[in-house]
């Protein structure tokens, strides 16, 4: 096939229109340009969902947190439990025994 008779094909003529060439040149850009890159923009919308989830999470933390750090300055009571059960803090006669809970994946591992 010479060059003349490729020219007059359809795949020559498909190809030589300048807005399917506009079109390629710019996807082409979009996909592989460091500054907008489509995989990037993907990649920071996973992340920013992921944030998002994190900070609602931390935000019913700090209600809850807030919402003991009131009865604890209220009340001295429950800031003693709030010692004892947290951080295992005892008086100077007392001794603390830990129990703790058999996991259910050993049971389940035993068949039990």
């Amino acid at each position: 096939m010479t060059l003349s008779e490729f020219k007059e094909t359809k795949f020559f003529k498909i190809i030589k229109n300048k807005y399917l060439i506009t079109i390629m040149v710019f996807l082409v850009l979009m996909l592989f340009s460091p500054e907008h890159n489509v995989i990037y923009y993907f990649k920071l919308k996973k992340q920013l969902t992921e944030l998002e989830g994190r900070r609602d999470d931390l935000k019913e933390k700090i209600k809850s947190d807030s919402i003991r750090m009131g009865e604890i300055q209220k009340d001295l009571k429950s800031a003693e439990k709030f010692g004892r059960e947290k951080y295992m803090m005892k008086k100077a006669d007392e001794d603390i025994y830990v129990i703790k809970e058999k996991e259910k994946k050993l049971d389940e591992d035993f068949g039990n």
